[in-house]
């Protein structure tokens, strides 16, 4: 699942959208259980009141209405097992002035049985006849045989008074963290996450752990103590577990915030992990952590080419962390040579503790292959799309490659069985100026990754090259196979 997935992606919809008085939306989604381990899909909804039409009703005063449509299709055979439709109405106004209108929001809730689901959206504004529409994903998924989880819900605010903040849920205010995005700005990420069946599995009144954790997604590092939490609950039906991290020093990164459940004995029963980023550069890459490395007699001692090494740091850009790209873009070149030295000894030590050198050379190797398939003498193989995405994750499982397709401009299909925690993963490339060897990263559903509802218009920009953002999918084309190829490519 897309956790906590919004949509019409806010570049769009402050941007763009914006400029042609499209009126914006945040969509919120998540699955539950009952006590009785019924699941449903909960949607939240937040329509900004000041990009959306206001009418007169029956008593004069100006209302806005948002018609709002979801099909929840099976995955297997995409057949549509339930809808949600109805009009969403904002607060009542005086005028039709849409400079101090405020947000409305809503929640509802749909039953549907557990299972994997595609979530057809489509929100129209209708006195300003502007609509928008989105496609997604959620799985749905509740085992009464063993402790079952919700997703985890990050919040952005959560308000103990229950006055602030979009939504009311718990007895609190809350405010989603849409996008799964943490700016500098925030400095807390408050949680919830419930969890069924303990009382039926473990017994009634029995002591459990409730484990959380934020974790960098770089499989090599690992949580550091201050961001790891321990507490003590009784086994029930349903439990309701609620925490807030304080973030206000976490850099900028991919991260997992982990909830496990364990029994009395630390014997872990179920777990559950959500996807977020941070952006935090006041958080820098600090080099005096790296004065008490040694580099005497190691592979590094030797690197004393200070342009070379320079260029050999930079190499590492696609696999460093946010702070340390951050730190190879923007400071390394006032480094002098001994402390960067230390610097790249410690970044191979931290990867490969029994062997950095081989590591280092491991890397070389690739970055010999990737400067040989899709680097220039003007561009760098790990600067490039590809080269990045290869030298992170590695060789794709398979490649689709269509050099003529004639209505759309070059483009390759990167195809990943496994990714991290993330299974069937795909890449699409374009190459626009379709003389280079330079293909660009289009859209992938990678998370964390670019991601682009409407890659399959801009790929087709070559025969039709006027951009309306409001249309994601483009009319049929003869010779088009990309988005087959896209999505059946498992």
């Amino acid at each position: 699942m897309k956790k906590y997935i919004l949509l019409v992606l806010s570049v769009l919809i402050f941007g763009q959208f914006a400029a042609k008085a499209q009126f914006s939306a945040l969509i919120n989604q998540n699955a539950y259980a009952t006590q009785k381990m019924e699941s449903y899909i909960e949607f939240m909804f937040l329509i900004d009141g000041k990009t959306t039409q206001y009418h007169p009703n029956e008593k004069g005063r100006y209302v806005s209405e948002i018609e709002i449509k979801v099909d929840i299709a099976d995955k297997t055979n995409d057949s549509i097992v339930q809808r949600l439709h109805y009009i969403l109405l904002s607060d009542e106004f005086e005028d039709t002035l849409r400079t101090n209108k405020a947000y409305f929001s809503d929640i509802k809730n749909v039953k549907v049985p557990c299972g994997d689901y595609y979530l057809y959206y489509t929100l129209i504004d209708i006195y300003q006849k502007d609509t928008i529409n989105y496609i997604d994903f959620v799985s749905v998924q509740f085992d009464d045989t063993k402790v079952s989880m919700s997703k985890i819900s990050l919040w952005r605010t959560m308000d103990k008074s229950g006055e602030h903040g979009f939504f009311s849920k718990y007895g609190y205010g809350v405010t989603p963290l849409f996008q799964q995005y943490a700016p500098q700005s925030v400095y807390a990420l408050p949680f919830t996450v419930e969890i069924y069946n303990t009382e039926k599995i473990v017994g009634k009144g029995e002591k459990l752990i409730i484990k959380s954790s934020i974790t960098p997604a770089e499989v090599y590092r690992t949580a550091k103590q201050e961001n790891i939490v321990y507490k003590d609950v009784v086994s029930n039906s349903a439990l309701l577990f609620m925490h807030q991290f304080n973030i206000f020093h976490l850099a900028s990164g991919n991260y997992y915030l982990v909830v496990e459940v364990l029994d009395k004995d630390s014997v872990l029963l179920q777990q559950e992990s959500v996807f977020f980023q941070r952006s935090n550069p006041s958080v820098k890459l600090d080099l005096k952590n790296y004065d008490d490395v040694v580099i005497e007699k190691t592979f590094v001692e030797e690197m004393t080419d200070l342009k070379q090494l320079q260029e050999d740091v930079a190499s590492l850009y696609p696999i460093g962390s946010r702070q340390e790209q951050e730190f190879f873009l923007q400071r390394m070149k006032k480094v002098p040579l001994d402390q960067l030295q230390r610097y790249f000894y410690s970044f191979w030590m931290k990867r490969n503790p029994s062997d950095p050198e081989g590591a280092w050379n491991e890397y070389k190797e690739k970055l010999a292959y990737v400067q040989a398939h899709y680097g220039s003498t003007v561009i760098k193989g790990y600067r490039t799309d590809r080269g990045r995405v290869y030298l992170r994750y590695g060789a794709p499982t398979h490649i689709t490659s269509e050099p003529f397709d004639p209505a759309s401009y070059p483009y390759e299909i990167w195809h990943y069985y496994v990714i991290d925690k993330q299974t069937n993963v795909k890449f699409i490339f374009y190459n626009r100026d379709l003389i280079s060897n330079n293909y660009e990263l289009l859209h992938s559903d990678l998370i964390g990754e670019t991601q682009d509802p409407a890659w399959q218009v801009k790929l087709v920009r070559r025969i039709n090259p006027i951009y309306n953002p409001d249309i994601t999918t483009p009319e049929e084309y003869w010779g088009g196979n990309a988005r087959d190829q896209y999505r059946y490519n498992e």
